[in-house]
């Protein structure tokens, strides 16, 4: 048999195949990790979007509105959140963007973003300005 026409012992196969198994285990979590941070836009454009909305509303009306008034469905753009509208009255509202359960913003560490009628809200419970970043 020619020796420079023998291919790939399984030594080297499996030498070759260790390696990429380590280089996954490092890489998947940062690429895991991207991946939610990317998502986090999401949250941040329903929520933009759920304030001009209720600045609308509030120019002809004497209060804030209700996810209902104004048209909007309780799901972000992407439905990687679930948007509600609380406590709105004639002074504010709280609207916040919560990870959907068993969706894939699930164990972003960011958790809920929230906004009320004067801007991002950094309450205990939310999104800090960190989480905000696009």
């Amino acid at each position: 048999m020619n020796r420079n026409n023998r291919g790939f012992s399984l030594v080297e196969i499996m030498i070759v195949l260790a390696i990429t198994a380590i280089l996954a285990v490092i890489a998947l979590p940062s690429y895991l990790d991207a991946l939610r941070q990317g998502r986090r836009a999401d949250a941040i454009a329903a929520l933009l979007r759920l304030q001009q909305a209720q600045e609308q509303w509030r120019s002809g009306h004497h209060r804030y509105a209700t996810l209902v008034e104004l048209g909007l469905g309780d799901r972000s753009p992407d439905g990687y959140y679930r948007i509600a509208v609380l406590a709105p009255d004639a002074v504010g509202y709280r609207a916040t963007a919560a990870p959907r359960d068993q969706g894939p913003q699930a164990g972003d560490i960011c958790g809920r973003f929230a906004v009320h009628q004067d801007g991002p809200d950094h309450a205990a419970g939310y999104a800090d300005a960190r989480c905000w970043k696009r």
